[in-house]
């Protein structure tokens, strides 16, 4: 009977501490699952942080690689326009000293007159016009003037001076530069937006 006793005493004892060890390894099942779900969610939020950061530096990488491919092709751009205008102020000098020998004196004659002021300046001139047009210019300049009623007594510089074209009237230390270069270089202002208008419209 105390045998039994003991037995039955020793059975319920097993049977508690299997229901306790069953309550507690269910507890721990769910605390695991707990702390799972919760580094779970870290994972997925710092998942997504990563992820948006690197989205974020992605952007601005691409920002900063157009805005230097803008900044190196409206450089590019810039110089070659810089470059059409240059060459189409060259062509225009070009014109002007290619235009055949009637039109080209007609066009000093003009220009001579235009800058003159007192009409005793020396006329001064490149060694090419000089040799072709001499004192011939000279006296047709004056004729000009003294047509229009003003005075009219240049002379001719016998020494020619270094321009390519166009000319130059001398009075004391005053040297009034009408070369074809200074021209254009006086008007490019006012010509370059046209120019730029005709080149990249």
């Amino acid at each position: 009977m105390a045998i039994n006793g003991i037995e039955r005493i020793a059975e319920r004892i097993l049977r508690d501490a299997q229901t306790e060890a069953a309550g507690i390894q269910k507890v721990a099942e769910e605390n695991c699952a707990k702390i799972a779900a919760q580094y779970d969610k870290q994972a997925r939020l710092a998942s997504v942080e990563i992820q948006e950061a690197a989205e974020k530096e992605a952007k601005e990488i691409i920002k900063r690689m157009k805005g230097e491919a803008e900044m190196k092709t409206r450089g590019v751009l810039l110089e070659e326009k810089q470059v059409l205008m240059q060459k189409a102020f060259d062509m225009a000098q070009e014109e002007i000293l290619a235009m055949d020998e009637e039109k080209y004196r007609a066009f000093l004659v003009a220009l001579a007159c235009k800058a003159c002021s007192s009409g005793k300046e020396e006329l001064m001139l490149g060694e090419k016009d000089l040799k072709r047009f001499g004192q011939d210019l000279c006296d047709e300049i004056n004729a000009k003037l003294a047509e229009d009623g003003r005075p009219a007594k240049l002379t001719l510089c016998k020494k020619p001076c270094d321009i390519d074209g166009g000319l130059k009237l001398k009075q004391g230390n005053v040297v009034t530069n009408c070369s074809v270069g200074t021209l254009l270089a006086g008007e490019r202002d006012k010509l370059v937006p046209q120019v730029a208008a005709m080149l990249f419209e």
